[in-house]
């Protein structure tokens, strides 16, 4: 009789061991070996388990990530607003920073210096200054968050 795994099953009305060949009498019969099977859990009883890592260190069993370099980072948003922040993996920021710093270049290129240039170029400067410290910044968050000692 194979029909099942080894384990805690209902049998006749009991909750009994099948160890592979034969049943157990009852659950309070003699276990099989630790090696063999856990105890049956009961009804709403709470599992133990492993308490969770510190902040900042890696999961047991976690696939290991490559550490983000925030000079990298920053350069590349310093020289195209907004990819430093792709490169993070924060894509939405990052297209936010290139569109806000694009149409602010539109704004002052197509529309004229006079008549708009005055809002296009701190769009511009903003979505410059602040997609470089968004980028350096996910960086660093991003180290962090895996265990990487800036």
């Amino acid at each position: 009789m194979t029909e099942h795994k080894p384990g805690w099953y209902e049998h006749q009305g009991e909750r009994r061991y099948w160890d592979g060949t034969q049943w157990t009498h009852s659950a309070s019969a003699a276990a099989p070996s630790p090696a063999a099977a856990p105890p049956p859990p009961t009804t709403g009883q709470v599992m133990p388990y492993a308490p969770p890592p510190a902040y900042g260190a890696p999961h047991p069993g976690a696939v290991p990530v490559a550490r983000k370099e925030p000079a990298i980072a920053l350069v590349v948003s310093f020289l195209i607003p907004g990819v430093g922040s792709m490169m993070n993996g924060d894509v939405g920021p990052g297209i936010g920073f290139l569109g806000l710093w694009l149409f602010g270049l539109v704004l002052v290129i197509c529309l004229g210096w006079i008549l708009v240039g005055f809002i296009g170029v701190p769009l511009m400067l903003v979505a410059w200054g602040w997609g470089m410290y968004h980028a350096y910044q996910g960086a660093v968050d991003f180290n962090r968050r895996n265990g990487y000692a800036n």
